[in-house]
């Protein structure tokens, strides 16, 4: 039997116990002798023994000291915990509380409430996030009241991590026995398999959710790369059925401003994706709130939430003088996607860090190093560079570009030969052509053309190929912003690129590729990015300046201010209403809009049955695969004795004063 007390200061109060003892005792040495003239008139009253007289006294005191004593330790606040084997332990709840579970199978879940005890013994519940989690005994009943408001979490993308703390905290409260553990989960085939320890008792709970088609949007893109005023283009949906039945006759409904645009049917296997296009066209310069309503029966991902405008016109910024200036003018000067400059050395680097756009150089030697590191940082921040190698380049010129601009997997080398190959037609199937092999215009001038190389590298996402497979074009990724390298001059004159049909688009594409407004087409992810409007001016003061908000909502990410752009982090543990549109306050600037949606991970409701889960545990006796009811639960409850030392007490204090007044009674009577 274990004893705690919960106050145990208050156990010094005992000490007082001595004061009712020491005047008891001083009480029997203080007597004091009446003098009469003559007695002999008194009449004789009867006396009590000496010996009952002390034994009365003696009692008295007992009571006397247990009442007090009793009220201390009732102060005290003590309590039991019972009698326990050596080897008893806690018992450990963990609830896989990822979204998919808990809003996509909300009825199961909640099911599992009848099956939970009705009792105080105590268990620890654990979730997936350690955030908010509260890591003290609670007990069946308090687990029961919190079960239906339990917020929604990721998936566990490593068991391994709660495995490991519910042995910490055990090792904490009872070391050396075994821990009992509970796993709920509905053991999607998306995440691990979760491993436990042989000195770990393991009773698995499966929820297995109910057969259904579940369609999702995977991705959106549009075959134009930029969105312009009045100019027709698709919008490109990618679709998913990532449930675990057949869709048959589903309807896929796009919305713009809460009006139906289109609807599509859709027929989908499981684990079957398509493509769908939607005709759109845009003639305001404003943001236009658009939904992908699907019909299946998972209601918490059933709308899909993205934001489409017209862009303002992207900054491109070339040097002075350079040998492809004037046929690079041609490309954006007349466009009205663009605003072109054209800039000196000394206010590029003045002005850099206030710029945001594309920007093309091809002589890194009027450089300094600080300067090209300033440069390798402004395209991190988000912003494309175009490098155009104007002749054969030395060495130094090679290691200040593996320093500053080489990316992860790729390095650059001096290409010797300088010779003049012919590249190879785009490949259709490539991304980066999608919208150019679009436009008719175009089809007819894919014919092969000549260039001259000065570069070579390794890595990068390749654009243009020679006819040998070395790279004319390549695409890199610079922190969060893109890197395009040219092997060669593609102004000389034996270089016929910048006469092809291709290079104005091939130009444009590049210019357009990294401009997404990230407020209006951000998709639910652990970090996200809110890029600042070029016309948005702050200093370095101001940093916690992104508040979310959504109807009465009002939430503070834990966020980074890069100089042009936040990096924000959605909460751990998340409410039911997350998706959808929020706003995005910024202290005296305009309020944006950000589209959030759930993670496309936390709609695959493909699960393992409770036989195949059987069978991967099969052979480990301390695992266990059964429903909640069948979880022989363990430990018992801390009883608290306060209330008990309280009556203790009451009763003590009763008794004496029922002594002290029979004493005086008697007494009385004796006298008459």
């Amino acid at each position: 039997m274990n004893i705690s007390f919960g106050q145990p200061l208050f156990l010094w109060g005992l000490l007082s116990i001595g004061v009712p003892i020491w005047l008891h005792f001083i009480n029997k040495k203080s007597t004091s002798t009446l003098f009469f003239s003559d007695i002999r008139v008194l009449k004789g009253t009867p006396t009590q023994g000496k010996g009952i007289r002390i034994l009365h006294d003696l009692v008295l005191l007992l009571f006397r000291i247990l009442a007090l004593a009793a009220l201390i330790l009732a102060f005290s606040q003590p309590k039991i915990v019972g009698f326990r084997k050596g080897n008893s332990s806690s018992t450990y709840l963990f609830v896989d509380n990822h979204v998919g579970l808990l809003e996509g199978n909300r009825t199961k879940f909640n099911a599992l409430v009848s099956e939970l005890p009705r009792a105080k013994k105590p268990v620890f519940l654990l979730l997936n996030s350690f955030q908010n989690a509260d890591f003290e005994s609670k007990t069946w009943n308090e687990v029961q009241d919190l079960w239906p408001s339990l917020k929604m979490s990721d998936r566990v993308g490593n068991p391994k991590s709660i495995v490991d703390r519910i042995g910490s905290i055990h090792a904490e409260q009872n070391a050396g026995s075994t821990p009992n553990l509970i796993w709920v989960s509905d053991f999607p085939r998306s995440s691990p398999w979760p491993e436990f320890p042989k000195h770990f008792e393991v009773h698995l709970v499966p929820v297995e959710g109910p057969l259904q088609a579940n369609i999702v949007v995977d991705s959106i893109s549009n075959n134009a790369s930029q969105i312009q005023s009045g100019r027709p283009f698709n919008l490109k949906v990618r679709i998913k059925n990532i449930g675990n039945l057949a869709a048959k006759d589903q309807k896929l409904s796009l919305y713009l401003d809460d009006f139906p645009i289109s609807t599509e049917k859709i027929n989908l296997n499981e684990g079957e994706s398509k493509w769908l296009d939607f005709g759109i066209s845009l003639s305001d310069k404003r943001e236009i709130k658009a939904k992908l309503i699907s019909d299946d029966k998972v209601l918490f991902d059933n709308v899909y939430s993205f934001l489409l405008e017209i862009p303002e016109s992207k900054d491109v910024y070339v040097l002075e003088g350079m040998s492809v200036e004037k046929y690079i003018s041609t490309v954006f000067l007349n466009d009205s996607l663009f605003d072109f400059h054209s800039v000196n050395r000394q206010s590029l680097l003045a002005n850099l860090s206030k710029m945001r756009g594309f920007l093309i150089l091809n002589d890194l030697n009027l450089f300094s190093v600080d300067a090209l590191e300033s440069i390798s940082n402004w395209i991190k921040m988000g912003n494309t560079f175009v490098f155009i190698p104007s002749a054969p380049l030395n060495s130094g010129i090679i290691n200040r570009l593996n320093l500053n601009f080489s990316s992860r997997g790729n390095s650059f080398k001096q290409e010797i030969s300088n010779r003049t190959l012919a590249v190879r037609l785009p490949i259709k199937r490539s991304q980066f052509f999608n919208s150019i092999l679009e436009q008719s215009s175009f089809k007819k001038n894919l014919e092969m053309f000549n260039s001259n190389s000065y570069l070579q590298w390794d890595g990068g996402l390749p654009i243009f190929e020679y006819v040998n497979g070395k790279p004319f074009l390549s695409q890199f990724k610079l922190g969060l912003g893109s890197l395009y390298v040219f092997s060669g001059d593609i102004a000389k004159e034996g270089d016929s690129f910048f006469k092809h049909g291709l290079f104005l688009p091939v130009f444009q594409e590049m210019a357009l590729k990294n401009s997404l407004n990230h407020w209006s087409t951000t998709v639910f992810s652990s970090k996200f990015e809110i890029v600042a409007p070029k016309e948005f001016k702050f200093s370095t003061s101001e940093n916690g300046l992104v508040t979310l908000v959504k109807g009465k909502q009002s939430w503070i990410p834990e966020q980074r201010w890069t100089g042009t752009q936040w990096i924000c982090a959605w909460p751990e543990l998340l409410d039911r209403n997350f998706s959808g549109f929020w706003q995005v306050k910024i202290r005296d600037k305009k309020t944006l809009n950000l589209a959030i949606n759930y993670p496309l991970k936390e709609s695959e409701m493909r699960s393992y049955s409770r036989g195949e889960i059987q069978n991967h545990y099969q052979g480990k006796p301390n695992i266990q695969v059964g429903a909640m009811k069948d979880v022989p639960f363990s430990g018992e409850a801390p009883s608290d004795l306060s209330f008990y030392f309280f009556m203790a007490s009451l009763c003590f204090f009763l008794i004496e004063m029922a002594m002290v007044f029979y004493s005086r009674k008697i007494t009385l009577e004796h006298r008459k």
